[in-house]
């Protein structure tokens, strides 16, 4: 795993150099192994390196190819790598080093942009032709890898991260307001836009086409399709499903430094490390992060899951645990700079520690990231179908009147309470089909959000933050009821969210992460099975776990989904409760007039007082607040 920089199309490219460099050095973590900057016509690009595989330095970017026309910086894996590499030789292509960049040059050479979609893995990376003098960007399916770049003139920046673009003389970063409306609501900055104007993100799944003349053509080249159901019995899905998840984890085993694992409580984890361990040739080493909080810790399960797999697989697993205090304010605001824009989903804190831990013995590691997106695992979905029976059954004046009396009854603790999620359930049947999943997914109600909004953000009072959600929602491809939500999740929630969440807190480490449920071909078949396959009932992912069943001990199987997640509401009424005041009544939000004063007092003191659980709500706006004093 690599960072990449660079500027096209510049009139002074020598002059280039030095910027480039400076964007390289910024990108550090995400590359400590090498550094390179090279210039090719009007083209400079650089690039930090991660040494995973060819570890002889051979193929040290940026790379050309032997004709002097090429240039590539890449960040990312390639999984099918060797494949195509065969493939290409017998083609007359000849290859100088054993990796994965120069396989992407030369396939790029052999057909062209098209011959790219070929490509299997997770990456983001840019080509100059010198012979059609062309920035070519591409971007992998899902967004795993980022990319972000903007336009001065006719001249193009980018960069894996917002912050080495700032290094840039030509860098303006003037905050968009609607981004900051829309942060606030979605807890980051959904879609392919930036916290700033004019910087953009390549949206996943795409490629673009730049020219000298300013033109930007960017075309989606992959997208899954749920439209087109199988015909196939649940015993057989289960078989075929099985086997690609196997395929998966034993193509993210590939590499020339050792392999690590995430290894939490859950069946996700467990599946996969089982996997690893039994196609692997050597002991791998698993890495668990334990709290004092007993109801957020699952050292006992993951525990049972090490057991379990050695005694089934020849070599096994060294587990290493370590318990952590999530707490420390200076790590957040590290991880603050890390990001580059705010992102305020808080279990960046665990992730950034577990990441911190593993990258201490190994450089990249298997997750269980992506299966409740892809097998049906929220509860969401079924919140969702369970409303649409109450619609058949109470009228909405009836079940307005339910949700205002449990919600001045009931109190607020926040997510985990179950007397909580009634009421937010009971709210979310009280509001018309259409608004529920921005309900569900945004961030308190837009009228509550407005309410803070000082004069800066007086241009976005009629905004309506949930434009991004029914975009999506437009476009899905399901015709399930009940699915359109997770289609929905794995093109907002996980690219926007999960995704960024685990790059940003594993690269700050230089650790990379691979996700075997995250598999093109895994998603591809997910989606073409029946809903019902998936989520059925009170029962979710349905076939991934008669899939993985073997694989998993009974103890893990039969336990509590518990999420990374961390007791924020508590901390805001206890341990961080002054510094929470401190920034939001005496930081730039209100000396900056983002925020009103007043208004912000009114909501921490609501929530201190548990009127009401504000936990996230307050969460988004610390984050904005501490990227605000960073920027």
């Amino acid at each position: 795993m690599c960072g990449i920089a660079g500027i096209y199309n510049s009139a002074d490219p020598g002059a280039e150099l030095a910027a480039a460099c400076a964007m390289a050095q910024e990108l550090a973590s995400r590359g400590p192994d090498m550094q390179g900057v090279k210039q090719l016509a009007n083209t400079v690009f650089s690039h930090r390196r991660l040494a995973i595989i060819d570890l002889d330095h051979s193929a040290d970017q940026p790379l050309y190819d032997e004709s002097g026309n090429y240039m590539i910086s890449f960040n990312g894996e390639i999984y099918n790598y060797r494949e195509l590499r065969d493939g290409l030789r017998k083609q007359n292509f000849h290859f100088a080093t054993s990796g994965d960049t120069e396989v992407i040059l030369n396939l790029y050479k052999s057909g062209g942009v098209e011959a790219l979609a070929q490509l299997d893995g997770m990456f983001a990376f840019a080509i100059y032709d010198r012979t059609s003098n062309e920035l070519i960007m591409m971007r992998d399916p899902l967004g795993k890898k980022p990319l972000y770049y903007f336009v001065k003139q006719n001249s193009i920046v980018f960069a894996s991260t917002a912050a080495a673009l700032k290094k840039h003389p030509a860098w303006q970063g003037t905050i968009s307001t609607a981004a900051v409306a829309d942060f606030l609501a979605y807890n980051s900055v959904p879609g392919s836009r930036s916290i700033y104007e004019n910087v953009c993100q390549l949206p996943p799944g795409c490629v673009a086409r730049c020219t000298a003349a300013g033109a930007i053509k960017i075309r989606k080249y992959w997208q899954v399709d749920y439209s087109g159901k199988l015909n196939i019995s649940f015993n057989d899905a289960s078989d075929i499903l099985y086997n690609k998840i196997a395929a998966a984890v034993k193509k993210r085993l590939i590499a020339d430094v050792p392999c690590g694992l995430f290894l939490s409580g859950g069946v996700d984890s467990a599946a996969t490390a089982m996997l690893a361990a039994r196609y692997a040739d050597k002991t791998l080493d698993a890495f668990t992060i334990g709290f004092d909080e007993k109801k957020y810790d699952e050292r006992e399960l993951a525990a049972v899951s090490v057991n379990w797999i050695n005694q089934r697989t020849d070599y096994g697993i060294n587990h290493h645990c370590r318990v952590v205090d999530c707490r420390s304010f200076d790590k957040l605001k590290s991880l603050v700079a890390v990001c580059g824009e705010p992102f305020a989903d808080f279990s960046l804190l665990p992730t950034a520690f577990l990441s911190e831990f593993a990258a201490g013995k190994v450089k990249f590691v298997l997750s269980g990231d992506g299966a409740d997106e892809i097998f049906g695992g929220y509860e969401r979905y079924a919140a969702m179908r369970y409303c649409r029976k109450l619609d058949n059954c109470l009228p909405m004046p009836l079940r307005r009147a339910l949700a205002m009396a449990a919600a001045a009854v009931l109190p607020d603790h926040g997510k985990k309470s179950r007397l909580s999620r009634l009421v937010r359930f009971l709210r979310l049947a009280a509001v018309p089909e259409k608004r529920r999943y921005a309900v569900m997914m945004l961030q308190g109600t837009e009228a509550e959000r407005r309410k803070l909004y000082g004069d800066r953000l007086q241009d976005e009072l009629c905004y309506d933050c949930s434009t991004v959600l029914n975009r999506i929602l437009s476009e899905v491809t399901t015709c399930d009821a009940n699915e359109k939500y997770a289609e929905c999740d794995l093109h907002g929630y996980l690219a926007d969210d999960i995704l960024v969440k685990v790059d940003r807190a594993s690269m700050a480490h230089s650790l990379e992460v691979r996700s075997p449920f995250l598999d093109k071909e895994v998603i591809e078949f997910a989606a073409r099975l029946p809903f019902e396959f998936k989520q059925k009932g009170n029962d979710r992912k349905i076939v991934q776990k008669a899939a993985l069943a073997g694989l998993i001990a009974p103890a893990v199987a039969a336990g509590r989904k518990r999420g990374f997640t961390v007791p924020l509401g508590e901390w805001f009424r206890n341990e961080w409760y002054s510094l929470l005041c401190e920034h939001l009544l005496e930081g730039n939000l209100v000396k900056d007039n983002w925020m009103d004063r007043k208004a912000l007092n009114e909501l921490i003191l609501r929530h201190k007082e548990y009127r009401r659980d504000s936990s996230e709500l307050l969460g988004a706006l610390l984050m904005l607040e501490l990227f605000l004093e960073n920027n």
